[in-house]
């Protein structure tokens, strides 16, 4: 026999709706409180980002810990995650509008096959912003997080112009909280 169904409010849940909130809410714990850094992941909010070097598809190397002017958000995916593949999409729309400006997304695969799958992930999404290749265990490190949890994708990072992180986020936060983010710091003096 099942338990009584939890009430909020004046609502009452249906079991699938429980089931999928129950399921849900482990997951939203590191976005609760506007994606706040507290918690699991890289390091308190405000804190300089770790060093990370990822070399592109095109060869470049780039130093996140070391673009500072922009804005950098650093999106740790793999090519086979539905919700990657959305974040992608969004971050394809705000590179093309806020890059400019001086906006910097870097796409990271985790995923095993990325270094053979990217070039037609990047192709198939349109994606003009930089990506690239790590090997799990290095993101761990930067995200400061144990190699014997889970990492759930997308992740999310964002880095002020100094450097430092301003927000995480696990899971596909939107492009209008996204937007958001990036529009706070883009109008910040440095």
């Amino acid at each position: 026999m099942f338990a009584p169904l939890p009430e909020v409010g004046c609502k009452r849940f249906s079991r699938r709706e429980w089931l999928r909130n129950a399921a849900l809410l482990p997951g939203l714990a590191g976005v609760a409180g506007g994606g706040s850094l507290a918690g699991e992941g890289a390091s308190d909010r405000g804190g300089k980002s770790p060093a990370l070097r990822v070399q592109t598809l095109e060869g470049q190397v780039i130093e996140i810990h070391k673009q500072l002017g922009k804005v950098v958000l650093v999106d740790f995916m793999t090519t086979t995650c539905p919700s990657c593949k959305l974040a992608s999409e969004g971050i394809q729309k705000l590179y093309k509008e806020l890059g400019s400006k001086g906006f910097l997304p870097l796409a990271i695969a985790i995923d095993p096959q990325a270094a053979n799958v990217l070039p037609i992930y990047r192709n198939l999404y349109g994606l003009a912003f930089p990506v690239g290749v790590l090997p799990r265990e290095d993101v761990l490190r930067y995200l400061n997080q144990p190699s014997d949890k889970p990492m759930l994708v997308p992740t999310l990072v964002l880095l002020d112009k100094r450097g430092r992180m301003f927000n995480k986020w696990v899971g596909w936060p939107g492009e209008q909280e996204l937007r958001s983010a990036i529009a706070v710091l883009l109008n910040e003096k440095t």
